[in-house]
């Protein structure tokens, strides 16, 4: 009988142990080259799909981080196939363009990636610690997320829903 609780204690044990290290494993963002420890945070996973003409497909995709009503972190992945280089070369170029404008501006991360059928769009906003007086030149007042200095999750959560983005809890 002893034999058989040390191994349930010992299994048990393994699997609180895994489960957490996974946990807190994904629950780490990197901004402005630091990692952000996201575990006490919220968090919720949207995204949405599209297509366009010429076979173009988009797949949209968010990570959103946030503590009570704040928005913390903001991490999208927004990838583009096709099947023309022409295609993905205005993607390419129109997402580079973009991230001109924030170029200089801590804790918004931006990069596009280029694969063969592929462009994709990662960008990290730490909304926690970036100038928002700054962010908001860039983007200007309208539609924007930003109440008195900080970021509204049920504001984003509006604004995505427009588009037809569909949230879930990650527990």
């Amino acid at each position: 009988m002893k034999k058989s609780s040390i191994i349930f204690v010992a299994i048990l044990s393994l699997f609180l142990l895994t489960a957490c290290s996974k946990r807190s494993d994904t629950e780490k963002v990197v901004s402005n080259n630091e990692e952000v420890n996201t575990y006490s945070m919220k968090h919720k996973k949207c995204s949405r799909e599209g297509s366009a003409d010429d076979g173009i497909v988009v797949s949209l995709n968010y990570d959103l981080y946030y503590t009570g009503e704040n928005l913390d972190i903001l991490h999208s992945v927004e990838k583009v196939t096709a099947t023309k280089n022409e295609d993905l070369d205005k993607y390419e170029t129109a997402y580079k363009n973009i991230y001109k404008n924030y170029e200089g501006l801590k804790y918004y991360d931006a990069k596009v990636i280029r694969g063969d059928t592929t462009v994709t769009s990662d960008v990290t906003i730490n909304y926690d610690k970036i100038d928002t007086e700054k962010l908001l030149n860039i983007e200007g007042e309208e539609d924007n997320i930003i109440e008195n200095g900080k970021a509204k999750v049920d504001k984003w959560l509006t604004l995505a829903k427009k588009f037809g983005t569909k949230c879930k809890d990650v527990s």
